[in-house]
């Protein structure tokens, strides 16, 4: 099975943006919360550090739903590329 470039670009475009929006959203989420916990804690010169840590926690489900998504959205052409390719 040979997937060209154009498909590729397009279900990596896909799996891409969604990977960003859904990352920068829970990362700002998150970071807010690790800040919000820091000044609570009475610690707020460590609010960059849990702000940093919720962010890069909160991306990679982030990134994981984006790829699904996108492989949810791109999947029936990826099959029929597939079913082209074994039947020739």
């Amino acid at each position: 099975m040979t997937i060209g470039w154009p498909k590729a670009l397009a279900v990596w475009w896909s799996a891409a943006w969604r990977g960003f929006l859904y990352g920068a959203v829970g990362g700002f989420v998150l970071g807010a919360i690790g800040g919000l916990i820091a000044s609570i804690m009475s610690a707020p010169d460590k609010a960059g550090i849990y702000g940093a840590v919720g962010g890069y926690l909160a991306s990679i489900p982030a990134s994981m739903l984006g790829l699904k998504q996108a492989l949810s959205r791109h999947l029936p052409s990826l099959i029929a590329i597939a079913r082209e390719s074994s039947s020739q």
